[in-house]
């Protein structure tokens, strides 16, 4: 079904064709004569969609403003010259199986660097590490 949309459609993000089939089966949206629109349903919710928190975006616990502080704070000379800082993203379509081994890789190497036991209470400064591994994107289409 996804495969059809998206020909019609011109469109090949799995997600916004995913999404479009769920607004259809709520009866959200509806295609009519090769169009797509709202239904009154649809356009009620688009017209009142709920409330919106003053325009920003929660992140869950305080790690995401750990994460935005720290970069603050070494742009700001905090940390002297004598700090690792880093970070960065990826995606891709990788197998479940090599998901699951690189989940548990990175735990291990979580636990081999800051494990209890392996913390010096006195080494400054003081790291965190936060990670989020999670689904992006579905795989493409019908597959």
């Amino acid at each position: 079904m996804l495969g059809e949309i998206a020909e019609r459609l011109g469109v090949t993000d799995a997600r916004v064709l995913w999404y479009l089939e769920k607004l259809r089966d709520a009866g959200r949206v509806v295609e009519e004569d090769g169009a797509w629109r709202r239904t009154a349903a649809g356009a009620d919710l688009a017209a009142s969609p709920g409330e919106v928190n003053d325009g920003r975006t929660e992140l869950p616990g305080s790690s995401a403003q750990d994460y935005v502080q720290a970069y603050a704070d070494a742009a700001a000379g905090m940390f002297g010259s004598g700090f690792v800082q880093d970070s960065g993203e990826h995606a891709g379509r990788v197998p479940g199986e090599r998901v699951a081994e690189f989940h548990e890789r990175l735990r291990s190497l979580i636990g081999e660097y800051f494990a209890p036991d392996k913390i010096d209470r006195a080494a400054s400064p003081k790291y965190g590490f936060g990670w989020v591994l999670t689904p992006v994107d579905l795989h493409p289409l019908d597959d």
